[in-house]
């Protein structure tokens, strides 16, 4: 036999391109200004040069779905909902729109789960490596990377969360090291989440543990499922008795902001939990006002301002654009219109990912593809991270949420299609 001929077809560019963007979406995400930006700009250049190669091609069913929800949300971010006029920045429909054409070329150069993989634990490892560094020898009071801290966490609980599930699930094809490095990078996302000081991070993460443990049982993965709950048993010990006093001292006060807001204490609505309630009471009642369609982004300010200058609203409200709440933010700027926008972004890439029996069944050449289940876990782990913080902090206010999340479901489903390409490839009949 021919040694040349054992080895790997070269990479063309366009694979190379499309390798690079997966390694980069979440790599560097939290370790680089912007660093989120930069894997989707790979993506996003790479899909235009490479053009001619992939445009014509006919696209997969589930590609189409993503892209349609895409194109529709990329128009809702643009209008102001203020008398139905269009803002005068388009920068968020440009970037969607370069979502959907890096969805076309990784349909046609789908990249491997490898890289991506790699991505995940180098952008958990250096989201720890950041929050240690911005702790021990800067000013800072908490971790907020290149970001506010309330993003930084969030995204570094998703990389973690993706270092779990890539230990959990491809555990019998790493060797020992990659499973320690695994580990490893997974602690440094979740060191990364601590050292942020936020709470709406710890409110997902059990939420999220439970589904995925339910999801990998019903898979017939007893066997990750107790190693999974070992691991979270340990890191929960860990936790408690790293940072247990602090905890407990900010849950106790958490409980009291709440009273205090509950007896319409006159300095309830400074503090932090008693301000988020304030927005919430604020935005609802606003979100009654104008159900259909909200007083659009302007007004929603004026608005605002008019309810605080008339007692009617605590006027610690006033700094801030948003409710902090994603739902109760959409239901007062775009009423209902925009809501159910918003829960079709959340269920849209859920359907398209949830590892159902029947669709892990039709994974050619084995009763289950590990590598598969890794991509639809952490396909369906996005939403519900973002649904989850959704309930303290607006993430789509900030340009890091939509980035993350929109091309991080652009590479899992085009990595997803290639994976499945391959299956079918080496076992044409199941």
């Amino acid at each position: 036999m021919n040694p040349a001929a054992a080895r790997p077809a070269a990479l063309s560019p366009a694979m190379r391109a499309s390798q690079l963007a997966a390694f980069l979406v979440p790599g560097v995400a939290l370790s680089l200004p912007s660093g989120y930006s930069v894997g989707a700009a790979v993506l996003a250049l790479s899909s235009l040069i490479f053009v001619r190669q992939w445009w014509g091609r006919s696209w997969d069913r589930r590609a189409l779905v993503l892209a349609c929800m895409l194109a529709t949300m990329a128009v809702m971010w643009t209008m102001s909902f203020d008398d139905w006029h269009l803002r005068s920045r388009s920068d968020q429909f440009v970037k969607y729109a370069l979502a959907i054409t890096g969805l076309g070329f990784l349909q046609a150069f789908a990249p491997r789960v490898r890289p991506l993989g790699w991505g995940m634990l180098a952008g958990a490892l250096g989201a720890g490596l950041v929050a240690v560094y911005q702790m021990g020898w800067t000013d800072a009071h908490r971790a907020n990377g290149f970001t506010n801290a309330i993003q930084f966490s969030g995204i570094a609980l998703v990389l973690a969360l993706a270092c779990c599930f890539g230990v959990l699930l491809l555990w019998r094809s790493l060797v020992a090291w990659q499973r320690a490095l695994g580990l490893v990078c997974s602690l440094f996302g979740l060191l990364a989440v601590i050292l942020s000081d936020t709470r709406g991070s710890w409110i997902v993460l059990p939420f999220v543990l439970l589904v995925g443990a339910l999801l990998l049982w019903r898979c017939g993965l007893r066997k990750p499922v107790g190693l999974g709950l070992l691991a979270a048993v340990l890191g929960i010990g860990g936790l408690v008795s790293f940072k247990g006093g602090e905890m407990a001292q900010r849950y106790h006060t958490a409980v009291q902001e709440v009273q205090s807001y509950q007896v319409q204490d006159s300095n309830a609505a400074e503090t932090s939990v008693g301000q988020r309630l304030a927005h919430w009471h604020l935005a609802w009642h606003m979100g009654l006002d104008k159900p259909l369609t909200g007083w659009g982004l302007q007004g929603y300010i004026a608005e605002k301002a008019r309810r605080v200058a008339a007692g009617e609203a605590s006027a610690s409200v006033l700094p801030y654009d948003h409710a902090h709440n994603e739902l109760l933010d959409m239901f007062a700027k775009r009423g209902l219109v925009g809501v159910a926008l918003l829960l079709a972004f959340y269920t849209v890439p859920l359907l398209v990912f949830w590892p159902t029996r029947k669709r892990m069944a039709q994974c050619a050449g084995a009763p289950m593809d590990r590598q598969i289940l890794y991509l639809r876990m952490l396909g369906i782990t996005v939403p519900l991270c973002y649904m989850g913080f959704g309930l303290t902090q607006v993430f789509f206010a900030h340009n890091s949420g939509h980035m993350f999340y929109v091309y991080m479901l652009v590479l899992l489903l085009g990595a997803l299609i290639g994976r499945e390409r391959a299956l079918l490839a080496l076992h044409p009949k199941h």
